[in-house]
């Protein structure tokens, strides 16, 4: 099923009529996983024939990859999400909901299965989840699956390929957004058996190697991936303190300290993430962006600021 590019549509405006089923990630929790969201009815007989094999192909398909599924229910009179948790669709990574006028404010010509994605948190592309594509075995294969499959994009921060399925269903909470600190280490340990915890303390190591490498690379990047790493080491250092990880990200943090170089660029971006989230009219930015240059010209994000102003001349 081709997809068809669709402009204009936030992640935010389609799901902001939702009632949900439970607690959702916020678009800023899902990090680098691909949203994609999914809308369906539950009146259509022939529809209620195959979608058992369509759900099932999901949830057997998503928990592997860096996709979060919104699955919303769109029926005019028998709302509710009971459809599709009855028919298995559930897994770490897939939430409910419910609500008629999404089909409208997706411009969806159904509510009948339709999806689509989102990249860099706009609607890019949507299609048909009903499709399918017939397997040389005799199978067939949903579109809906073989698209978030097949390379939308995203990435894991802590799931990696050679996790046991028991383990990466206990880690996916915190790929969007559950607390990941040295306090909920403990909490997930309670009732795991001994090789469970083995292999959730070496994921946890490895995970948090990563992270100290990322602090240690960014130093070499640009500004921004400068402060992002900056940022990085600060998580880290504040949610495990204990450990050897959280101590070398605690040195980073100290050591930056001392550089005036770098804390001019910490405070200018400071000023100017203000100054763009409070700008309401072109002469609020340019005031804003004013305050920035004024202090910091000579930054990256003073620079930056001097850029916001020219596209507003």
């Amino acid at each position: 099923m081709q997809m068809v590019p669709v402009q204009n549509v936030s992640l935010d405006q389609a799901l902001a009529g939702v009632r949900w089923q439970g607690r959702v990630p916020s678009p800023e929790s899902i990090g680098d996983k691909t949203p994609v969201v999914m809308v369906y009815a539950s009146w259509c007989p022939i529809c209620n024939g195959w979608s058992p094999e369509l759900f099932k192909q999901i949830q057997e398909m998503i928990r592997d990859e860096p996709v979060v599924l919104f699955a919303i229910n769109a029926d005019e009179t028998t709302r509710g999400v009971s459809y599709a948790l009855e028919r298995n669709l559930v897994g770490p990574n897939i939430f409910h909901g419910d609500d008629p006028t999404i089909v409208k404010r997706m411009g969806f010509d159904s509510e009948l299965f339709r999806y689509a994605v989102f990249q860099e948190g706009m609607q890019s592309k949507k299609a048909s989840a009903g499709s399918y594509f017939n397997n040389n075995d005799g199978t067939k294969e949903f579109s809906i699956v073989r698209d978030m499959k097949s390379g939308l994009g995203g990435s894991f921060s802590i799931l990696t390929p050679e996790m046991s399925p028991s383990l990466r269903e206990l880690l996916w909470p915190a790929e969007i957004g559950a607390k990941l600190n040295e306090r909920s280490l403990i909490s997930l340990r309670k009732n795991m058996d001994e090789g469970l915890t083995g292999e959730f303390n070496t994921a946890v190591t490895e995970y948090l190697n990563r992270q100290v490498e990322k602090v240690k690379t960014s130093r070499t990047g640009s500004i921004p991936e400068q402060i992002s790493g900056y940022e990085l080491a600060e998580t880290v250092a504040t949610d495990f303190k204990s450990t050897p990880q959280g101590r070398a990200c605690r040195e980073f943090v100290d050591n930056l300290a001392d550089d005036e170089t770098f804390q001019n660029e910490l405070t200018a971006k400071k000023l100017y993430d203000q100054g763009k989230q409070k700008a309401n009219s072109p002469v609020t930015l340019k005031r804003m962006m004013g305050r920035v240059i004024s202090r910091y010209a000579d930054t990256y994000y003073g620079k930056e600021a001097q850029k916001a102003i020219d596209s507003v001349q």
